[in-house]
């Protein structure tokens, strides 16, 4: 025999012919789990920035309503009543008013002296509900007393 035709290949021992790197299985097997953990983190962070989001626009909304129920009495005199008007981007408000009446003392109805010159003094109390209403439809709602001085007919 000639040289040429006397090339040998190494003697691979018969227990190891499958152990020389990844199987075609293997590999894929590897990507589809690589595939689902991928997944499974968008999601989460999908649903992180989702959630942050509402958070965001109820923050907003409450700013708005607290804003609102500062200023009821302030801008305008205080009215029984309903307002409504739009802030911001796509936010509706209405503001509810209503007045209070408190009752007497009973010291006065007793026949004694009030020392007290607020009801003489002419404040009148009343209720401010202000409702918010977000773009996405979620609604802030905040309430308070508000003291204004009485209006003259």
């Amino acid at each position: 025999m000639s040289r040429r035709n006397s090339i040998q290949l190494p003697d691979i021992p018969a227990g190891h012919c499958g152990e020389r790197g990844f199987a075609l299985l293997e590999v894929l097997v590897a990507f589809v789990i690589l595939a689902l953990g991928l997944g499974a983190i968008s999601t989460g962070i999908a649903l992180a920035m989702r959630s942050d989001g509402r958070t965001q626009t109820s923050r907003a909304a409450l700013r708005i309503a607290q804003s609102r129920l500062e200023t009821a009495g302030i801008a305008e005199l205080l009215a029984p009543g309903r307002r409504e008007g739009r802030a911001g981007n796509g936010y509706k408000w209405q503001e509810k008013t209503t007045a209070v009446h408190i009752a007497a003392d009973p010291a006065l109805l007793r026949g004694g002296k009030n020392d007290q010159t607020a009801a003489k003094g002419g404040i009148s109390p009343f209720w401010v509900e202000i409702t918010v209403e977000a773009p996405d439809g979620s609604v802030a709602r905040l309430s308070g007393l508000k003291l204004a001085p009485e209006q003259k007919p």
